[in-house]
């Protein structure tokens, strides 16, 4: 009962200690570390946003230009059949 009692507290004294150490606290960064931080951050976000914008502008190019040249061609020959005269069959009484 004694060697029992004794493995316990001993267990018990070796996890305080272990949950001890684990809890140091990181030493806060300088303001260098934090500016090169931000900048690490923001770069990879900025580069990851052109690509999506660029992704972005090709698919719509692919769409509104289509649509643009059919109402420009759509008008041309609009205006070409205005244009032309349109022959008048004589009637024939």
């Amino acid at each position: 009962m004694k060697k029992t009692l004794f493995t316990v507290i001993i267990l018990m004294l070796v996890v305080v200690v272990g949950l001890m150490a684990c809890n140091k606290e990181p030493e806060p960064m300088t303001k260098v570390q934090i500016k090169q931080k931000i900048d690490s951050i923001t770069a990879y976000r900025i580069k990851e946003l052109d690509e999506q914008a660029q992704r972005d502008l090709e698919h719509r190019i692919k769409i509104e230009v289509k649509v643009k040249a059919d109402s420009i061609v759509n008008a041309a020959v609009q205006r070409h059949t205005a244009d032309t005269p349109t022959k008048k069959t004589p009637v024939i009484n």
